[in-house]
C-alpha cells in the first residue's frame, strides 16, 4: 500500500463496497434492480466478458445485499465486479494490485458504469474499503512475531493457565471524517501452505447517506487512512524486509 507497490507486499485480497437501496413494508429493496443488471452487465462486457451468476438462472429468490453476479476479464482472471441488490463489491488479489495504477481507476469506472445503469441516481448509504494481509510465521512464537514486527503486544496481569497458542485482537478507531477504521489482528493458517501466519485485516467503513461526488472523496481518504496505519504499525526493519 506504499506509493512503489512492495516486491514482497503481504496483501491477500483488497475489497471495496458500496452498499445503497431503501425498504417497502419492512422490506430492504433496491428498487431499480431487475432493470439495472442487464445495463450494467451489458456495459462491463467488452472488459469484463464473463460473467457468473451465483444463484441458478430461473431462481425466484431474490437475497439483498448479497452479490448475485461476477464479473471477471477471464476466466477467475482478476479483479471480480459483483453487483446484487443494493451491492457493488470490487476485489483484487495482490499480484494485480496497485492503488492509482488500477484499482481506484477501476473502482471509480465501475462507479460510473453502476450509476448509469440505474434510471434514477442511486444515494448510497454504506462504504467499506478493506485490506486483507497475512504473513507465514517460521520458528517465532505467534504474539512475540506480532509484538516484534506489528508493535503490538498482548498484556495480561494473571497467572496464564497454559501456554498461549492463538488469538484474535479487534480494534476501532472513529476518525476526523465519522468513519470507522476497524483493525484485526489473528492467528491463522495460509490456506494454500497450511503454514501458522499472521492476518491482519485493515478496515475503513462508513454508515451515511452520500452525496454526489462523496464517495470519490472519501474513498481516497480511506486509502490514505489504511496506508497509514500500515506503514505506522510495522515495524520499519519489518516494513523494508518486504521491500527486497
Amino acid at each position: 500500500m506504499s506509493v512503489a507497490k512492495l516486491k514482497n507486499a503481504p496483501l491477500k485480497e483488497v475489497i471495496f463496497e458500496l452498499h445503497w437501496g431503501g425498504t417497502i413494508e419492512n422490506n430492504l429493496i433496491d428498487e431499480g434492480f431487475d432493470l439495472a443488471q442487464g445495463k450494467f452487465a451489458d456495459m462491463l462486457k467488452d472488459t469484463y466478458p464473463v460473467r457468473k451468476r451465483l444463484i441458478p438462472e430461473n431462481s425466484p429468490v431474490k437475497i439483498f445485499g448479497v452479490p448475485l453476479h461476477q464479473y471477471w476479464k477471464g476466466e477467475f482472471q482478476w479483479p471480480v465486479i459483483q453487483h446484487g441488490q443494493g451491492i457493488l463489491a470490487i476485489n483484487e488479489v495482490e499480484s494485480g494490485y496497485e492503488w492509482e495504477k488500477n484499482f481506484k481507476p477501476t473502482a471509480l469506472r465501475t462507479l460510473e458504469i453502476l450509476q448509469a445503469s440505474y434510471e434514477e441516481p442511486i444515494i448510497f448509504n454504506r462504504a467499506k474499503l478493506q485490506y486483507i494481509d497475512a504473513y507465514e510465521i517460521v520458528g517465532i512464537e505467534p504474539n512475540k512475531f506480532m509484538e516484534l514486527n506489528l508493535l503490538t503486544s498482548i498484556q495480561t496481569k494473571y497467572p496464564l493457565p497454559g501456554i498461549a497458542k492463538n488469538f484474535n485482537i479487534f480494534q476501532s478507531f472513529e476518525l476526523k471524517d465519522g468513519s470507522e477504521l476497524q483493525l484485526n489482528i489473528a492467528t491463522g493458517l495460509n490456506s494454500q501452505s497450511q503454514q501458522p501466519s499472521l492476518i491482519w485485516t485493515t478496515t475503513v467503513e462508513k454508515v451515511n447517506k452520500f452525496k454526489d461526488g462523496e464517495i470519490v472523496e472519501w474513498l481516497e481518504n480511506a486509502h490514505n487512512a489504511t496506508s497509514n496505519m500500515f506503514k505506522q504499525m510495522l515495524n520499519p526493519e519489518f516494513y523494508a524486509s518486504l521491500d527486497r
